[in-house]
């Protein structure tokens, strides 16, 4: 796939142009669904202690991109390409890390797209 760079959208994901392909043959609600699963298992439940057992890599390189697409699912109003892009985001700042997650999560996480 290609990955010219588009835009920043506005939650400050990256856009390219190959996000158009997942956008069409990806089922979406079931993509947010996932991801909202993933934002709730992990910053939701704050007593689970899940970002605290994180180290302090994977704290910035998957808990920030999760928190901004939390930010971005509590708008109503997100474009079906920055779904995308906030996905794929998750997904792939989590990739290096998944050995450090629990079985749950690192499942979520696989189903969301590269």
């Amino acid at each position: 796939m290609s990955r010219e760079h588009l835009r920043i959208n506005r939650f400050g994901f990256a856009e390219y142009d190959d996000m158009a392909d997942i956008v069409r043959e990806t089922d979406l609600p079931a993509m947010a669904e996932t991801l909202r699963q993933i934002v709730e298992l992990v910053l939701a439940e704050d007593e689970s202690g899940l970002v605290e057992a994180m180290t302090m890599e994977a704290q910035a390189d998957f808990a920030v991109p999760l928190g901004m697409a939390a930010e971005m699912l509590r708008d109503d109003r997100n474009s079906d390409m920055e779904l995308v892009a906030a996905a794929c985001t998750v997904r792939y700042s989590a990739e290096r890390h998944m050995d450090e997650f629990p079985k749950e999560l690192a499942t979520l996480l696989r189903r969301l797209p590269r």
